[in-house]
Formats: structure tokens, sequence, C-alpha cells
């Protein structure tokens, strides 16, 4: 499906073949005209015990697949492809899962509870719709957010990411009047493959408050037009 929005074509909904990636803890998968569900939080959202928990069930996954060691960026990637795609998607949808429930547990300060903050956040989003980006549903919980975004041309979700995170960290540190790291280094991002996987993560996205039992005015909920 190709869809024409403020003069850029992008294809959101071929089957996924990823043009390129890198890979910290997770691989993560681009590709030109995608819509990315993106996931982002604050530094102490999640605490250190779990944490570790999963570094070394994901460790013993990867070593089982001989993904561990000092392998190059791009056979670390072909290795993980190799692998059935059944097996990686099981790996990713738990991964994901587990992640996705820890963090509506709210743990941690969650100063996007404050007002202020989500304004900031909120203005910081939006803030370069139609020109970087096409922003799409979001919600700011408590100490995370949700996103459905695309990249307009000659711009990377990495780059976007940054100058969000960046600028947001400074002023609602500012606000708060503490210093020090505000979100943690890494996003989940997920390429979204086909109209009803947008609309499941959509629905996800309004519901995720409610479900979460979070109670009015300590999230933001954001619905898009173009979507």
């Amino acid at each position: 499906m190709d869809t024409t929005m403020y003069g850029y074509v992008f294809n959101a909904f071929e089957s996924f073949t990823p043009l390129g990636g890198y890979k910290r803890n997770l691989p993560h998968w681009r590709k030109e005209g995608a819509i990315y569900f993106v996931t982002f939080r604050l530094a102490d959202s999640i605490p250190a015990s779990v944490l570790q928990k999963w570094m070394e069930e994901r460790r013993a996954w990867l070593t089982s697949h001989g993904l561990i060691g000092e392998i190059p960026d791009s056979e670390w990637e072909s290795r993980y492809l190799d692998i059935p795609e059944d097996i990686r998607q099981k790996f990713e949808r738990e991964e994901m899962r587990k992640y996705f429930v820890e963090l509506d547990k709210c743990h941690g300060k969650c100063f996007l509870k404050n007002k202020e903050c989500t304004t900031i956040l909120r203005n910081a989003l939006l803030f370069f719709n139609e020109q970087r980006l096409l922003c799409g549903d979001f919600v700011i919980m408590p100490n995370h957010v949700h996103w459905i975004v695309t990249p307009l041309q000659n711009y990377e979700l990495e780059n976007i990411m940054q100058s969000v995170k960046s600028y947001s960290a400074r002023c609602i540190n500012k606000s708060l009047g503490r210093h020090g790291r505000l979100w943690q280094k890494e996003s989940f991002d997920h390429i979204v493959r086909n109209p009803p996987q947008l609309e499941r993560i959509r629905n996800y996205i309004e519901q995720n408050p409610h479900k979460a039992k979070i109670p009015d005015g300590s999230f933001l909920y954001h619905k898009c037009d173009w979507l």
C-alpha cells in the first residue's frame, strides 16, 4: 500500500525486508518509508535486578544461537536472520511482552506524571511533525512513552530519537530542578508490518493507561489524524 502524505510517498505495509540495521541489546531494523512503533523509558523505570535477570536470559538465548562473542555487525545481522523466522519472532515477542509488563508497574520516580514535564515531552514529539517526521499516535505514561512515527526522507530514526530525548531531558531537568540522566539510552523500536498490526498497536497505545490502571491526569494520550 503506497500512501502519499505531504508530498512524500512511503511504503508502510510491504512484506518485511530489512534494508539495514544495528544492534545493541536487540537488533534494530531500518527500512526507508517504514512506520515504527517506538517505546522509550525513564532511566529508573526498570529495577536493576530485573534487568540483570533479562540480560542473563537474553545471553543464554543468543549463546544457543551462536550470537555471542566478537562478531562484526554485518555478520551478526546475517546470523540472526538465518535463524528461522518463527523462532526469531517468538524471541522478540517475549522480549517485548516482559518489557511492557514491567514498565506498566510504574517503577521509579515517574517524573512524567508531572503535567509540566508531560507538556514539554508532548511538544518535543510534535515539534518536527511534517518537517522531519510524521507523528502518529502516542501515549506518555508515568515512566515511559509509546509512539508511532515515520521518519521523512533524509532523516534517521536514531537522530530523531536523540533530538527528542536530549531536548526534553534538558527542559524537564530544568523544570524539576534536577541534574543527571533522565532517559535510558536505548529505545525499543519495531517496524509495523501490515495494517492489522498497525491497528493493534494503535489500540494498545490508546488502552495502555487503562489496562495499567493509571489514573486520569497521570498520562497524556494523543491520536493523530493521518493514520
